[in-house]
């Protein structure tokens, strides 16, 4: 996950301090350090505030970072930075009937990649900068915060984000690379990584799911070809799994995410649904297999890091409920992980 090297420009306004605040959602938080990095890249000093992100920590290197922002601390958080830029629809911004958002907009710059409240557009006010960062930090407030770009239906959320940043802040050389990192303590065990296999079958909506049986079903295969495969579900649904699986496969132990992050960065490959654990997986550099119920193949929210398949319903049936994961046969994925190339493989290529 390596970008181009920049060469930070040594003025006064690149020591400014920038408060970044995620979306909540695992892959959403993500794809939205895309434009973290992009600021740490211009050489500015950036905090992220978000669950997901601190238990990153060691995973993200550029970027200090914290839990979520408590509803009653917003205000007075944000205060402290040069320039807060904010997800419209962050944890805790909302509560109890009370919404922050529209006094937070004259001082702080919101963008949401896909659901955004666009009365928040033209609310900040320039002058709430600091006179010293004012002709730095302007730039950086986005005229429309919403990232997602319509017109445009054949992008990821990646490379829509990484648009975004150069169409609304001004980052003319921004990539698409999110900051995470491999920590120096975690290594590679090169035997156990080439017959190693992450399934992850759940996510945030059960709409999203293949069916149970069939990610089983797919595992006995894979271990009868000499593959070891490991399942990893959400802490909430470890108890169901394992009860589900019987002894016949592990769960592994992954109630942090930077241990599923660890777990996925060693696997030769990770099958998955459309989740966050799809976008980890491929933000780490893994072989990501994902299964969707679309049969678009250029559908926005695919993993956008890496070495990332679709694989899709064989005939549209999206439109008919819970249907789609019966036209996805478990000879068709089997094939899919055989195919996919190992690190060495992707090295020598």
């Amino acid at each position: 996950m390596r970008g181009k090297e920049v060469n930070l420009v040594n003025t006064p306004g690149k020591n400014a301090r920038l408060l970044f605040v995620p979306p909540g959602k695992l892959g959403d938080s993500l794809i939205s350090l895309v434009i973290a990095n992009n600021l740490v890249r211009e050489g500015f000093d950036v905090t992220v505030r978000g669950e997901f992100p601190h238990q990153l920590d060691q995973w993200l290197p550029g970027f200090k970072t914290g839990p979520n922002i408590d509803h009653d601390d917003y205000e007075k958080i944000t205060r402290k930075y040069d320039l807060s830029i904010i997800d419209s629809q962050a944890p805790n911004l909302q509560q109890g009937g009370v919404d922050l958002r529209p006094n937070l907009a004259r001082h702080s710059a919101f963008f949401s990649l896909a659901h955004y409240e666009t009365s928040l557009d033209g609310q900040f006010d320039p002058q709430t900068l600091p006179a010293e960062f004012q002709r730095t930090l302007q730039p950086l407030v986005p005229h429309h915060g919403l990232v997602r770009n319509h017109q445009d239906l054949s992008a990821s959320m990646v490379s829509h984000t990484v648009q975004f940043c150069r169409r609304e802040m001004n980052l003319l050389n921004a990539d698409s690379v999110n900051g995470i990192k491999l920590p120096s303590e975690i290594q590679k065990n090169e035997g156990l990584a080439k017959k190693l296999i992450v399934i992850s079958p759940t996510s945030g909506k059960l709409k999203k799911n293949w069916l149970p049986d069939r990610f089983i079903a797919l595992a006995d295969h894979l271990h009868q070809k000499g593959y070891f495969c490991v399942f990893t579900v959400a802490p909430s649904e470890t108890a169901s799994w394992k009860r589900r699986l019987a002894g016949r496969f592990s769960v592994a132990d992954t109630a942090r995410v930077s241990a599923l992050a660890t777990l996925l960065s060693k696997a030769s490959a990770v099958v998955c649904n459309d989740s966050g654990t799809a976008h980890l997986a491929s933000a780490v550099g893994a072989s990501t297999i994902c299964l969707i119920s679309s049969r678009d193949r250029f559908f926005e929210w695919r993993p956008g890091w890496g070495n990332s398949t679709l694989i899709m319903p064989s005939i549209p049936v999206k439109s008919i409920f819970n249907i789609w994961p019966y036209f996805i046969s478990v000879r068709r994925v089997l094939d899919q992980v055989m195919r996919t190339p190992t690190e060495e493989t992707l090295r020598k290529s």
